[in-house]
């Protein structure tokens, strides 16, 4: 592996660049990366990714020799600079010296001095922390690494904070040797996660730093901001002056005072943030579309005339999305039940038991939930497929009647009784006894992929079922919760996935956020996400021996500590529209056909809404075919660095459907929630 490195503090120096010697030391006797080096010829801190236009620049070369392996080393100890590169042997370290910025000197490495490609940049290690939004936004550590991004290599920014000016050599060795174990893990990291473009890495010089025992975390930024960083003065002659006067001391009481998880929160724990980066402006939402200067329309931020009640635990993965998107909007919010009691409006977010039905039908309207109380025929399994067959029957024109895989049911008590309920559904056997296709087992009522499996045979089938009476007396260890193996759907098992190179071709699903409200809009909420299998997908192989599953399940809840999720707009693929257009089809005859064809187990309410999580699956053709539909889906599985998603998803459902259904003037405007089906269009 070819690294860059460079940095924004310059040249060694005690003063201003106290770390990086480490670190260069570290590469090239720990491990095999070639190690280039091109730094500014002086210390450029705070210039973040600017370049000097129009200005030429100029070369010259330093050398050093390994010296930290020893304590009390040299470190500022280098022949040099020459104006010209130098005939040096194998023990000698070239740095080459650029006189301008971070920046220039990531984009001279990159291009200009070396034959081999760079693979990765390293910029820093930084003199002090890059942590919270000031301190990013100005830094010419991260400004370097994001360059970098710029002309197609991918990067790292590296920063050591530091509570001391005075240089511990056992910490600053062990902060270059987990600085070296992170880049490696980083570096996998970013072949993998296609939508990271860079990671910023901050490291803590404290006494309990160590390599195995301290904590790493993904961590977002901390959003600070400043009062001036000048301070008005006036000189001998009068002239107003504008002296540098930051104060750092508030910026370091202001991130005591903030309590959430983020990069500056991971540091005052003592342990290392590292934070997942784009190197792009992001747009900002909900504004959109055409700015026509002689609209006179005021905006009205009159406070809501409702409240927002919210049960569910302050730990849970989306308290802060709901709380914090009803204080950016006016909304009033409580945790407190008594407000029940009261004849205020209230639009209940809680948990499906913790609703109270009999005021949601004594009291229409004020009291508003987030979920509807009967939606059997769509979230359970069998009920899913009943609902699909008889809707397609009478509709043959319907996008359904292909998006939805080859479905049997079966209702199998114990194991022993298969060969009972295959002779009813003779259709199934006599397809498993062709052996041709390869099909797949799902347990109607479980979720978290619990007793997921494939089989081609009656003989494997029987297998399966087998297991699943033998692991009953250790239920959670093998993931099936056996009293809720009773009914089951076996449907044809689509074995051609869209694979994409980019994500080491692994199987993948889209999850995919779709609002109801009242009785009945459906909304699908725009930013889909894909979520990974943990390995390259194999085909199934129809052997005798039970199919391992970590390439065919693609359910985070089972997979290691970081599972792949990646934005579905992110991905590099041309059909991507043709995908969206597809998820927007399938879901709106998916909802047409659960109002026509059981209306008791599917009632729509004037006074709710429901966010369901319906998750796709797209073939190597991009036909995308529905999998399964999830009441109160698994938030979490969005993972900490995509949680803006989640975040901007209850934002929109508050203030464009839960607002205008109180209120009853109708749906508002949403840049992300695509309307698919509204209460006119869904009678067939």
């Amino acid at each position: 592996m070819h690294i860059l490195l460079t940095n924004d503090d310059g040249p060694l120096d005690d003063k201003t660049c106290p770390y990086i010697k480490y670190l260069v030391d570290e590469i090239n006797t720990a491990t095999d990366w070639q190690l280039s080096i091109v730094i500014p010829n002086q210390q450029r801190s705070w210039i973040g990714k600017a370049h000097f236009a129009g200005r030429t620049l100029s070369t010259t070369y330093i050398y050093t020799k390994t010296s930290t392996t020893v304590k009390n080393p040299d470190i500022n100890s280098y022949d040099g600079p020459y104006d010209t590169p130098q005939n040096r042997s194998s023990d000698y370290q070239e740095w080459c010296l650029i006189d301008s910025t971070p920046a220039a000197c990531a984009d001279i490495g990159i291009h200009h001095m070396y034959e081999t490609p760079i693979d990765l940049v390293v910029s820093g290690p930084n003199f002090g922390k890059n942590s919270s939004n000031l301190y990013i936004l100005t830094s010419g550590t991260v400004g370097a690494a994001m360059e970098a991004v710029t002309h197609g290599v991918k990067s790292i920014a590296l920063s050591y904070a530091f509570n001391s000016l005075d240089h511990d050599y056992q910490i600053l060795k062990e902060a270059a040797k987990i600085s070296v174990k992170l880049i490696e893990k980083l570096y996998h990291q970013l072949q993998i996660q296609p939508q990271v473009d860079l990671f910023s890495v901050n490291i803590p010089l404290v006494e309990s730093l160590k390599l195995g025992t301290t904590r790493i975390h993904y961590a977002p930024i901390l959003q600070n901001s400043w009062n001036s960083i000048y301070a008005p003065n006036v000189d001998d002659n009068g002239r107003k002056q504008f002296l540098w006067n930051p104060d750092f001391k508030k910026v370091y009481k202001d991130g005591l005072l903030d309590t959430s998880h983020t990069d500056s929160r991971v540091l005052l724990n003592e342990g290392i943030s590292v934070t997942p980066l784009r190197a792009a402006f992001t747009v900002t939402h909900p504004l959109e579309g055409e700015i026509v200067l002689e609209d006179k329309t005021e905006i009205s931020f009159e406070k809501a005339n409702w409240t927002c009640l919210v049960t569910i635990p302050q730990t849970s993965y989306v308290y802060d999305s709901i709380v914090e998107a009803c204080k950016r909007n006016k909304i009033p919010f409580t945790t407190d039940k008594n407000i029940l009691s009261s004849t205020e409006k209230v639009f209940h977010y809680g948990e499906y038991e913790d609703l109270d039905i009999d005021l949601l039908q004594e009291h229409p309207e004020r009291y508003f939930v987030c979920s509807y109380i009967y939606r059997k025929s769509l979230i359970r399994k069998h009920f899913l497929a009943n609902t699909v067959h008889h809707y397609v029957a009478k509709n043959p024109s319907s996008v359904l009647t292909k998006a939805v895989p080859e479905t049997f049911q079966l209702e199998v008590d114990y194991a022993e009784f298969l060969d009972d309920a295959l002779d009813e559904c003779y259709e199934l056997r006599q397809e498993l006894e062709t052996g041709k296709d390869t099909w797949i087992l799902k347990p109607s009522m479980s979720d978290k992929g619990q007793g997921i499996r494939l089989f081609k045979t009656v003989k494997q089938l029987q297998a399966i079922f087998d297991s699943f009476e033998s692991e009953s007396d250790d239920e959670e260890e093998n993931g099936v919760i056996v009293s809720q193996l009773r009914h089951f759907i076996v449907q044809k098992y689509i074995s051609n996935p869209l694979l994409l190179g980019q994500c080491n071709n692994r199987k993948f699903h889209l999850r995919t956020y779709v609002v109801c409200a009242g009785n009945l809009s459906v909304y699908v909420y725009k930013d889909i996400l894909c979520l990974f299998a943990d390995s390259p997908y194999t085909q199934p192989d129809g052997s005798e021996t039970e199919v391992a599953m970590d390439g065919h399940l693609t359910n985070t809840c089972i997979q290691g500590n970081e599972p792949l999720v990646v934005p579905f707009w992110d991905l590099e693929y041309q059909k991507k529209d043709v995908i969206f257009d597809q998820v927007k089809e399938i879901t709106a005859d998916l909802f047409k056909a659960a109002v026509n064809v059981d209306r008791m187990n599917f009632q729509p309410l004037d006074n709710a809404i429901e966010i369901y999580g319906i998750d796709f699956l797209v073939a190597n053709d991009n036909q995308v075919s529905l999998l399964e539909v999830n009441a109160y889906p698994d938030f979490k599985q969005t993972g900490r660095e995509l949680k803006t998603i989640i975040d901007t998803l209850f934002e929109q459902t508050l203030t464009t459907l839960v607002g205008p259904l109180i209120s009853q003037t109708g749906g508002g405007t949403s840049t992300k929630l695509i309307s698919v089906l509204q209460p006119t269009k869904m009678s067939q």
